[in-house]
């Protein structure tokens, strides 16, 4: 179990990455937390914005790395608070026969199956995160997501301009989600 330290408010008051280190224990740890410190975590994680951005940016590496599905689907809404782009992909129809999943939890697969690299795991977070601004529907109802990798790799930059990652970890990550839908010959 996963429980704060006395009143769950005020030690996420007093420093609110203390929000992100539970999610990242939680998830490393496999703690479910307690009622009240989880209900602490997602009342107070708008106070994230109130951070150093390099701060975020090393809990977030941290919990990429311990992460599973479930923890990123479980703490969704917290990690919203620290990538706000994050936020319209969850539970975003695709509307799509290729599509079993809405796009937030088809990410959160896509980052636990990659090897525990950073620069893989930050480009599977961000992947599809222009999708959203991209979709589109045809007259039969079909969703599509013309040149939503172009535009993945422009939100994908200027999220971890944001959260002052390094620049040759960011020019990786862009770079991969920029070409993760072509073809590549073995």
């Amino acid at each position: 179990i996963l429980r704060a330290v006395g009143h769950a408010p005020t030690r996420f008051s007093e420093d609110a990455l203390r929000i992100l280190r539970g999610v990242r224990f939680a998830a490393r740890f496999r703690l479910v937390p307690e009622a009240s410190t989880l209900d602490a975590m997602v009342q107070l994680c708008p106070t994230l914005d109130k951070l150093a951005r390099e701060r975020v940016f090393e809990e977030l590496c941290k919990l990429l790395f311990v992460a599973q599905p479930e923890d990123l689907l479980r703490y969704s809404h917290i990690l919203a608070a620290a990538i706000p782009e994050l936020k319209p992909m969850i539970g975003f129809d695709q509307r799509s026969p290729h599509h079993a999943y809405d796009i937030y939890t088809h990410v959160a697969g896509v980052v636990a199956g990659v090897p525990a690299d950073l620069p893989l795991r930050w480009a599977a977070l961000l992947h599809d995160i222009g999708k959203v601004p991209t979709f589109t529907v045809d007259e039969t109802g079909r969703g599509h997501f013309y040149d939503h990798a172009a535009r993945g790799a422009e939100m994908a930059d200027a999220i971890l301009r944001r959260l002052k990652a390094p620049n040759a970890l960011r020019e990786q990550v862009v770079l991969l989600i920029r070409q993760h839908m072509l073809p590549l010959e073995p």
